[in-house]
């Protein structure tokens, strides 16, 4: 158990969830992911009061879209925002006994709600795909964190043009250059990020998770799968639709620095090719970009999937952050980009479980294992 108190707390409609919401919650959990909207759900306890009604339904606080804060303080004393969510649904089940009766309320970010709600045709000329990607964020007053992406498409030969839902031309977005796309509300002030970037394998690691490392384990659970044969090198044709000429494109390796000593492209002789075709590029420099993230993606062959004493880590994982893996065994440990986390609250107990990936097996020899908040747990 930490050193420090850990609390959690829920605001609806920007104000504190009235007192007797608070007392029939019973747990919260949260999804939080790469490449799809995060979701929440709010477990209550259900009892009849004097009229006959169920005492948290007797107030209707949770409407459509209603706005949800969840934040959490796990032994640090600073709390951590962990989604901004609306509400989109409410399932009642209701029992024949006394405490039998159950309300879970579900909520998802905005790439799950506000931005999937409206679908207008809308041309976007001259924009690069990042510049389209910000623009939408605004939209929403979402701030944007995106990669700069250079601008291919001129009216002089195609216009993008949008006829889906904002959402989900921003996967689109994202699948097509092989980029994070994800909504994470700043942790301190609570403000949304918007993401669209490539991966922050470079920044430093957001902590240590141990497995087997007596009292400083906070891994209760760690496996790891290595599909060995799934990285590939991409090669490409494409007809330029200015000059008509055949126009190859290239991805032999990954663009991303590998995370540990052997990458994994790189460990089956010879290196596997597929060809690309339908990719949807407009030109060349897009198909040139999109046969190296299309590289990048295979490599990523390193699954790992984990549980975590929040309470120990003293802190919520977040997800688009590296973290640093020992315990593990050398081919195994190390750094590791962390892409979904599950978290799990209530009034006794903090649980996450997550799963990662790395595009290299093995130690660098380069890694710190040295976590300066784990002091407090």
């Amino acid at each position: 158990m930490g050193l420090l108190p850990s609390w959690f707390s829920v605001q609806v409609a920007f104000a504190p969830m009235p007192m007797p919401f608070f007392q029939a919650l019973r747990a919260i959990d949260i999804e939080t992911s790469i490449g799809q909207a995060s979701i929440f759900r709010l477990h209550f306890e259900l009892s009849r009061n004097s009229f006959g009604d169920f005492d948290a339904l007797a107030i209707d606080i949770f409407r459509p879209m209603m706005p949800v804060k969840i934040s959490i303080a796990a032994g640090l004393p600073i709390p951590q925002v962990l989604i901004n969510g609306y509400i989109k649904d409410a399932r009642l089940s209701a029992g024949d006994a006394p405490g039998t009766s159950r309300l879970e309320v579900v909520g998802m970010d905005a790439l799950g709600t506000r931005m999937a709600s409206n679908q207008e045709p809308f041309p976007w000329p001259n924009l690069s795909e990042s510049e389209i990607a910000a623009t939408i964020f605004g939209k929403y007053a979402i701030l944007p964190l995106i990669d700069a992406l250079p601008p291919t498409r001129t009216i002089m030969d195609t216009t993008t043009t949008q006829r889906i839902y904002d959402a989900a031309f921003l996967f689109e977005l994202a699948y097509a250059n092989n980029l994070d796309l994800f909504i994470q509300p700043d942790p301190i002030t609570g403000r949304d990020v918007g993401h669209l970037h490539r991966p922050y394998t470079f920044v430093p690691h957001q902590g240590v998770l141990s497995i087997d490392f007596g009292i400083q384990s906070n891994l209760t659970q760690f496996t790891v799968a290595n599909d060995m044969l799934s990285p590939t090198g991409v090669m490409g044709l494409m007809v330029d639709p200015v000059t008509r000429a055949p126009r190859p494109s290239f991805g032999l390796m990954s663009s991303e620095l590998p995370m540990g000593m052997e990458p994994s492209l790189f460990r089956i002789l010879p290196p596997p090719v597929e060809q690309q075709f339908g990719d949807g590029a407009a030109n060349p420099t897009e198909a040139q970009l999109r046969a190296m993230a299309r590289a990048s993606a295979t490599s990523r062959a390193i699954m790992a999937q984990g549980e975590v004493d929040g309470i120990k880590l003293a802190r919520p994982l977040r997800v688009g952050l590296p973290v640093l893996v020992r315990g593990a065994g050398r081919q195994n440990s190390g750094l590791y980009y962390v892409d979904q986390v599950s978290h799990h609250i209530s009034r006794d107990d903090y649980r996450q479980s997550f799963t990662a990936w790395r595009n290299a097996v093995g130690l660098t020899g380069a890694e710190v294992f040295v976590d300066p908040l784990a002091a407090v747990a």
